[in-house]
């Protein structure tokens, strides 16, 4: 067991994380390595400013496990959900995470907000329009650190002929080797985008001047990636 005065220094120098209990963490603190493991295993992550990041590398997304929803308020009392289904996507995490990069394209023709209905009318020319506009994509540039343990990724979204910027807010989750020898980073992630400034104004309002589908589209993205074979460029 650790002395008292022992777990109490490491607390303070944030090394507690490492030395109390297991945990899915291979930190550098004030450049001091600390690991822990999974099985004999060391998992590749750093910590800056006591923030934990991944090492530097090529992630790209694993669609098998990463989710893309969205959700709009409906009749000012309700929200409708819904996710994308198809997608691809990499994120390049540099030495300097500050210049990390994030680069996904959605397939627009994957809405599925289950009702088959809604989501046709969703796909047509006032929407989405997916005949012309078969994908949107986001482009992150530069990555800062925020209070909380979250950090905010500087990108442009695209939706149908419209680029604006979308800051993505986001929270590392942590990184571990899987059951077939692959490295994988796991994060959650958050926006919203307001629909007049993509043109998607349809139905916004009713003629009374009530609201029938809100004006903001809020998305979250639960997602894993896995490192490639290649180098970290962004």
């Amino acid at each position: 067991m650790p002395r008292e005065a022992d777990i109490s220094r490491r607390k303070r120098t944030g090394l507690a994380i490492a030395a109390e209990r297991p945990c899915p963490l291979y930190a550098t603190i004030s450049g001091i390595r600390s690991r822990s493991t999974v099985g004999d295993q060391p998992l590749p992550t750093r910590f800056l400013h006591g923030l934990a990041i991944p090492d530097a590398g090529a992630y790209e997304l694993d669609p098998v496990h990463t989710f893309i929803y969205f959700s709009v308020q409906h009749l000012v009392v309700g929200r409708v959900r819904g996710r994308f289904s198809a997608f691809h996507g990499t994120v390049v995490v540099a030495e300097d995470p500050t210049q990390s990069a994030v680069n996904v394209v959605i397939a627009t023709a994957s809405i599925d907000t289950q009702n088959a209905t809604r989501d046709e009318d969703l796909r047509s020319a006032g929407m989405l329009n997916v005949a012309s506009f078969p994908a949107m994509t986001y482009a992150g540039r530069g990555v800062a650190a925020e209070l909380g343990g979250r950090w905010t990724v500087d990108g442009e979204l695209t939706v149908r002929d419209v680029t604006r910027v979308v800051p993505l807010r986001g929270r590392f989750l942590g990184a571990v080797q899987d059951g077939r020898g692959a490295s994988r980073i796991a994060f959650q992630a958050s926006a919203a985008m307001g629909r007049k400034e993509f043109g998607l104004t349809r139905e916004l309002d009713k003629e009374s001047g009530g609201l029938i589908v809100g004006r903001d589209i809020l998305i979250e993205i639960n997602a894993e990636a896995i490192a490639v074979d290649r180098p970290a460029t962004v």
